[in-house]
């Protein structure tokens, strides 16, 4: 799983190369909601050691919002938050940066499966396994001084 450090620097960059960027900060939203889907999961699995008759069920129900069903449905949820007008584009860019956060994670290389894209219609899993599952803290260095760039030149126009 990439940091959410890469995958919001990832998910600026990409946002502020357009000609016109807009709604920046939903996009960047919308590439942390996967990990931060992912909370429950540890905290209730951390809780089960202590307390076992936590069903372990409830500790992974949460999996499937790091996937695209996951992502296009806490995209649609979140969206909602938004006034009415707004819900149709924000949306889109929950969901565009939702898309690229699993996108960056599939080029890591996982213990076990990979990522189940087609999930609930198929157990097929698919990454590139270009790079390490925790080798993008590695580009952090690289990532933020040029994060930081990009945004401070188009936010001094």
């Amino acid at each position: 799983m990439a940091d959410l450090f890469t995958h919001a620097s990832v998910a600026v960059l990409a946002r502020l190369t357009q000609s016109r960027p807009a709604w920046v900060a939903t996009f960047v939203a919308g590439t942390c909601l996967p990990d931060i889907a992912r909370v429950p999961t540890m905290v209730l699995t951390r809780a089960r050691w202590s307390f076992p008759a936590i069903p372990e069920p409830l500790c992974y129900i949460w999996a499937p919002m790091h996937l695209p069903v996951g992502i296009v449905l806490v995209s649609y949820l979140v969206s909602l938050l938004f006034r009415q007008s707004d819900r149709p584009t924000a949306f889109k860019n929950l969901l565009g940066g939702g898309l690229l956060h699993l996108l960056v994670d599939m080029f890591q290389t996982h213990f076990g499966l990979g990522y189940l894209l087609l999930f609930p219609l198929s157990d097929w899993d698919f990454e590139f396994g270009l790079i390490g599952s925790e080798d993008t803290v590695l580009l952090v260095p690289f990532l933020a001084p040029a994060t930081a760039l990009l945004a401070a030149r188009r936010w001094r126009r």
